[in-house]
């Protein structure tokens, strides 16, 4: 999974401004209590709620627990959404999330648009 909420994992660092290119690594197995989000372009009330909302983490579990899908990779990813730069998605953060995903041999990504 590659969701654009801009959640992260207690103990890494939020994301920080609109043209964040950079990413997280969550591993696939973490307790929902510890994911946060932060973002400039929505309103997080709901994502702080229930953050499935935003990164669907439970429910990609159930589905795999139900073997609906295959095993899950072992990190999903966040990113910020919102980038006003397009030339530094392309030239950054794409290429290094495709990079991460054929590292840990990922056959299939689910992308979550915020």
């Amino acid at each position: 999974m590659i969701a654009s909420g801009g959640v992260y994992r207690s103990g890494q660092m939020a994301f920080t401004h609109r043209d964040d290119t950079t990413f997280r690594a969550i591993p696939s197995d973490t307790d929902v209590s510890e994911l946060r989000a932060t973002h400039f372009a929505y309103d997080l009330t709901d994502a702080r709620h229930d953050i499935n909302v935003v990164f669907p983490i439970e429910a990609l579990r159930s589905l795999a627990s139900e073997e609906v899908v295959g095993e899950l990779a072992p990190d999903f990813f966040t990113c910020m959404g919102g980038i006003y730069s397009q030339r530094r998605v392309n030239d950054d953060l794409a290429p290094a999330l495709v990079d991460r995903c054929h590292a840990d041999s990922i056959d299939v990504v689910l992308l979550v648009p915020v």
